[in-house]
């Protein structure tokens, strides 16, 4: 049937064309498709054309690259078209009414590039051309009779624009822009949306909330750019569909709209928001404001904000289900100047969901742990791992995400993501959104990859005297200035200095040495050997400072024989890695296993010799049995800074073997006041030796004293020896872990005829063994009180927040929060409840967690409706034992709720079979979820659903149900608005038939029934077959559905009593989902 109607379309369409070409120049036009003259087209490019060497005769069409255009109604400043002179239309394009009519055309005066940065003035206007004649054509396009523009301006040429068709409407098909730093009362960065990738419409969002394009000028350098841009005309209404406006550009001499920029297309939807066709501005660092006088405030809801999260099953090995990521612009290698910066990208318009595991180019990577001067990874803010990545044993762990800021590190906080370390040397990262107030972040990526070959042994030697850091750049041929730049770097390199072992320095370098401007030194020591291969930071010395800039680290590795080799990369400006100057070389050194020598690339077997002396087998005994955790207030105080420490210690108490504590210990204990204890955990024998900072434990904080770090390895025979050193200050001394050490205690009983000797073995109790604390968190003491406390990257960034998450399903919720941070604050676990004092609290993972629903648990949950939404609150309240923690005056309350819209559309889908409709409603951050269904049936009773292809006679009664699940049926009915028809699979058609109009059927169709409405989780209505007069054999049925709460007592209608129906309610709510269900086949059975 549709392929009839087309042809019958297309046939007349002939017809009319033959008939009328001889005269209607809307059918006897010249094709002009020519994309030069696109008005967004590069203002440096295609200014070679000019319309007046052309040959015009007659009326023509515009288009460009095959899609239909018109002339630009709009100036866009400094704007060629492909010439020199842009021309465009000086009104408004003719209605179809309107038939031929004459238009006066204006001319821009395009300066040059480094003329526009500085003019005075847009241009806009500065040539009057030719008129022309315009006419609009059935079709929605134009024709034009061109004729030779006016020879005084410069390489004149009409200009074109394309606005694409609109498939389905921008209501329903935008992507969310939720970018705060865009409001004008942002400032301090240059964003250039010329550097982001516009295709489509676009939503503007603020923090969640509705925000709108201001209207007016803005105030120079807001909106985090230079020039700002506005929309010059109001914002459309409703009825008035898409429209066109003009964009202003102000400028840092304060004029309102000293540019205008590519003209954008804007909608004002239902539901009081508007949608925009943002586009490349093609203006130096120019960026769309938004006005936060236009936000438009959402239901409030009590404070702390609704997060919704999801469980993972307990089997679910994250290192076995992730999706691939390989994004090759997600790589620290595309900073600022490399690979054309590419910055367009930004996560926060990601829908993440699940694992990930990085790729670069089909190669494994991993998230940076570090940061540098310029990381671009693709996007505006790069993101790292404020962290190490964990051991496999480490199982999945939190880790922070930092953002740095053009030459800033650490300058955004983002949301915290999972990893995980998994067989086969990967890890697996849950990625999620990022904080939205960061502009355009993104999640970098760096290569990761082990060594094939020990590069001790697979190396290239670099021997340039010229690197040295006694060598200033103007030095003899070297004044130019030498730059690594531009050396193409691969693999692992060994530095010699006139044939001499030589290696980079670990100290600030003097600007201007090194053969270079902007010498590169290394920012922290050499590794020992035992440390394998380690990463370093490279820092810039520059006239302003000695670590102004940091380039892209490097990875660096210790040898047998006292030397290094490194792994170079590209830096990210020109600057040259240096040689010390000063260090003096070692010869090479032969051994009975290997011989080491500089030359170009060497590759014997991988050998190497253990150390001279191992300190698993060569240590001072330490047996102080003052030293024990479970030796508190002494009277005898000690102090470790007035010994003389000397080599490798081995631990013991009462000739047991024991180790120094890695977690908080109590004041007072180990004989001394502030009692030492390791702040990290104790290393594997594979690790060798590694280095641990040292906390002493004073006034309620765990590292209230960092103290100077020690050396510690692990030893064959379950035992550690520690390089101790003297701590910083009096009086902290190192802790011996004495919990499981048994100790013997003899006491005497007296009778009249002898004395008894009693021996009891006592264990004494380690409190930290029965907190089960997480990763996350340490084993300590609050104010007397043994509890977890946060790791540093957990702690309360305001004393007034915690870590919370929430949950919203159907009629129920949960929420949880940080164990630590609470028990920090003074709330242990066991004292909090909610509003329903026996609804007590879970302890999992870390987390403390309460949860409510409407069976039996309601837990004192609050049940309310605004008008527009339905909320369940509740609230989490704590008050401390008499005893006390912390405080007794204080008492915890944090509130929590979720929210579910009242009002929703759906419709019947055509595509669905059997002919059931489902929306699976998940609302916006804060919100529940739900679903709602429509069905038809074949009978009355309502048992029979239609399945397959619905095929029903005129005039033949249909039924259908409307219902809704994951609500509770106790408290909500489902009430039906609206209902309409269409003939088509669109609600918004303008052909439409109503059944239901305001609750009730409609009145001038006596066939509607209204079986059921208002009373329960489902309704019902009848109606009897009909189809559309204009050759239509189908329907599609569309429902416009709201919650009511029972308790209210005013769900139901009666639609016989003629009274006007209650108040209506506000429609503002942010959540609409029109699906379809249909068709509902006419069957010409008896007709």
């Amino acid at each position: 049937m549709r392929f009839l109607i087309s042809l019958c379309v297309s046939l007349l369409l002939l017809i009319n064309e033959s008939t009328m070409s001889s005269s209607d120049p809307c059918y006897d036009y010249t094709t002009l498709d020519e994309y030069w003259r696109d008005i967004q087209q590069s203002p440096y490019e295609y200014f070679e054309n000019d319309d007046t060497l052309v040959e015009w005769s007659g009326w023509y069409r515009l288009y460009l690259n095959g899609e239909s255009a018109q002339m630009s109604e709009w100036c866009v400043s400094h704007m060629r078209c492909g010439g020199y002179t842009g021309l465009y239309l000086n009104d408004s394009h003719p209605t179809l009414e309107d038939g031929v009519v004459t238009r006066e055309v204006l001319g821009s005066n395009s300066l040059w590039w480094w003329e526009w940065l500085w003019a005075p003035s847009s241009q806009c206007g500065d040539y009057t051309s030719t008129s022309i004649q315009v006419k609009a054509c059935p079709g929605d396009y134009y024709v034009y009779e061109f004729v030779k523009p006016n020879i005084s301006a410069p390489w004149p040429s009409y200009c074109a624009v394309a606005f694409s068709n609109i498939s389905s409407d921008p209501c329903y098909n935008y992507e969310s822009l939720d970018r705060p730093w865009r409001a004008n009362n942002e400032s301090g960065d240059w964003i250039c949306d010329e550097s982001f990738s516009w295709n489509g419409w676009y939503r503007l969002f603020y923090y969640g909330m509705d925000i709108q394009m201001s209207e007016t000028c803005v105030d120079s350098y807001s909106c985090n750019t230079i020039y700002n841009l506005w929309l010059n005309g109001p914002h459309p209404q409703i009825e008035d569909g898409e429209v066109i406006r003009e964009v202003c550009a102000g400028s840092y001499w304060g004029i309102c709209c000293e540019y205008k920029t590519n003209p954008i297309r804007v909608k004002a939807c239902p539901g009081n928001y508007y949608v925009y066709e943002l586009v490349n501005p093609q203006f130096w660092c120019s960026g769309y404001c938004t006005d936060v006088n236009t936000i438009s405030w959402p239901v409030s809801t009590v404070s702390p904000d609704i997060i919704t999260g999801s469980s993972i099953p307990l089997n679910y090995d994250p290192c076995n289900n992730y999706n691939i990521l390989d994004n090759y612009w997600r790589s620290t290698f595309n900073y600022w100047s490399m690979y054309g910066y590419i910055s367009d990208h930004d996560d926060t318009r990601v829908e993440w969901d699940g694992w990930y595991r990085l790729f670069i180019n089909g190669s494994s990577a991993q998230m940076p742990e570090w940061c540098m001067s310029y990381m671009s990874c693709g996007g505006f803010s790069s993101l790292y791992l404020g962290g190490s990545h964990p051991q496999l044993e480490d199982g999945v762990v939190t880790r922070e995400i930092y953002g740095s800021h053009h030459a800033q590190c650490s300058y955004y906080r983002s949301e915290p993501i999972q990893v995980k370390a998994c067989p086969g040397d990967y890890y697996v990262y849950k990625f999620n959104r990022p904080t939205i107030s960061i502009p355009a972040p993104v999640y970098c990526a760096v290569p990761f990859s082990t060594p094939s070959v020990d590069p001790c042994y697979s190396y290239t030697s670099l021997d340039e005297p010229w690197r040295a850091t006694d060598n200033p750049y103007y030095n003899n041929y070297y004044s130019y200035g030498m730059c690594d730049y531009n050396v193409e770097w691969n693999g692992w390199y060994r530095l010699f200095y006139n044939g001499e072992n030589a290696h980079m320095p670990e100290s600030c370098v003097n600007y201007g040495m090194c053969g270079t401007y902007e010498p590169l030194w290394l920012n922290g020591p050499h590794p020992q050997l035992e440390d394998g291969v380690v990463t370093r930071q490279v820092c810039a010395s520059t006239w302003s400072g000695c670590c102004e800039y940091t380039s892209h680290p490097i990875r660096v590795k210790a040898c047998p024989g006292n030397y290094y080799v490194y792994e170079f990369v590209k830096p990210i400006f020109c600057g040259d890695y240096c040689v010390e100057a000063s260090w003096q070389p070692i010869i090479s050194v032969s051994t009975a296993t290997e011989t080491v020598l500089p030359t170009e690339s060497i590759a014997p077997p991988i050998t190497t010799t253990a150390p001279p002396v191992d300190p698993c087998y060569n240590y001072n005994v330490l047996d102080d049995p003052w030293r024990a955790t479970n030796n508190q207030h002494s009277s005898l105080i000690m102090c470790d800074v007035w010994v003389s420490w000397s080599g490798w210690y081995r631990l013991f108490i009462q000739d047991q073997s024991v180790q120094m504590p890695d977690t908080c210990v109590e004041e007072y204990s180990c004989g001394t006041n502030a009692p030492l204890w390791l702040n990290g955990e104790h290393p594997t024998v594979e690790d060798g030796v590694v280095t641990r900072d040292v906390c002493g434990h004073w006034n309620n904080d765990c590292c209230y004293f960092q103290s100077n770090p020690i050396k510690v390895k692990a030893c064959p025979g379950d035992y550690y020896v520690y390089e101790f050193v003297s701590p910083i200050a009096c009086n902290l001394a190192y802790c011996a872990d004495a919990w499981n050490i048994n100790n013997t205690y003899t006491t005497e009983t007296t009778t009249t005829t002898e004395t008894v000797a009693e021996t009891t073995m006592t264990v004494n109790r380690n409190p930290c063994s029965e907190l089960s604390c997480s990763e996350d968190e340490e084993c300590g003491m609050n104010n007397g009180v043994y509890g977890c406390l946060c790791e540093n990257h957990r702690q309360r960034q305001h004393h007034d927040s915690f870590d919370f998450s929430e949950t919203c399903e159907s009629s129920s919720g949960s929420m949880s929060v940080s164990r630590c941070q609470l028990f920090e604050a003074g709330f242990p676990a066991d004292v909090l409840h909610l509003n329903d004092p026996s609804c007590k609290g879970t302890v999992r993972n870390g987390r403390v967690e309460f949860q409510f629903d409407n069976d039996e648990h309601i837990c004192g949950t609050n049940l309310v409706a605004n008008g527009t939404h339905f909320i369940y609150s509740n609230f989490i309240l704590g008050a401390p034992r008499s005893e006390g923690l912390i405080s007794r005056e204080k008492i915890l309350k944090l509130s929590f709720s979720c929210v579910y819209p009242q009002t929703q559309t759906l419709s019947m889908n055509a595509e669905i079979n059997p002919l059931e409709t489902v929306v699976h409603e998940t609302l916006p951050t804060g919100e529940g979820r739900y679903q709602v269904r429509m069905t038809p049936y074949e009978d009355d009773e309502f048992t029979r659903p239609f399945t397959g292809r619905v095929d029903a006679e005129l005039d033949q009664k249909m039924n259908v149900e409307v219902r809704v699940e994951g609500v509770d049926s106790r408290q909500f009915a489902l009430v039906v608005d609206t209902c309409w028809a269409t003939p088509v699979n669109d609600p918004d058609y303008s052909l439409r038939w109503d059944l239901i109009v305001t609750e009730c059927p409609n009145p001038i169709d006596d066939t509607v029934e209204l079986l059921q409405n208002g009373v329960s989780t489902s309704s019902r209505f009848s109606f009897r077959m009909f189809i559309f007069t204009a050759n239509s054999t189908k329907l599609y049925l569309h429902c416009t559905v709201h919650l009511c709460l029972l308790s209210s007592n005013s769900c139901p209608v009666d639609c016989n009593s003629g009274h006007q129906r209650r108040e209506g309610r506000s429609l503002d709510f942010h959540d609409s989902a029109p699906i379809s269900m249909g068709p509902l086949m006419w069957s010409e059975g008896n007709t």
